[in-house]
């Protein structure tokens, strides 16, 4: 099989450091073709929606661990300060 010139492309095998997607053998895939034109939200907010509640945050979450490694090389972490207690 040939393989790529990108050393981060290796068919067959996952590159180091990028870590490889557990897909379920009874997960269904969902497609669509678009052709001359920019698509418009009706495929994403169908999708998502049949996704659920946990499957949407879990991949905002995913998306804000990535941006996070991204701009400053660690995992985010939750800030922990407090600067006032007040009884209501």
């Amino acid at each position: 099989m040939p393989q790529p010139d990108h050393p981060d492309i290796v068919l067959g095998a996952i590159a180091p450091g990028v870590e490889k997607m557990n897909i379920p053998q009874n997960s269904v895939w969902k497609t669509r073709l678009v052709v001359g034109g920019f698509p418009d939200r009706s495929f994403d907010i169908e999708f998502w929606q049949e996704q659920g509640d946990e499957a949407i945050f879990a991949a905002a979450w995913e998306m804000v661990e990535l941006a996070e490694e991204v701009r400053n090389g660690r995992k985010p972490t939750l800030q922990r300060t407090v600067t006032t207690l007040k009884r209501i």
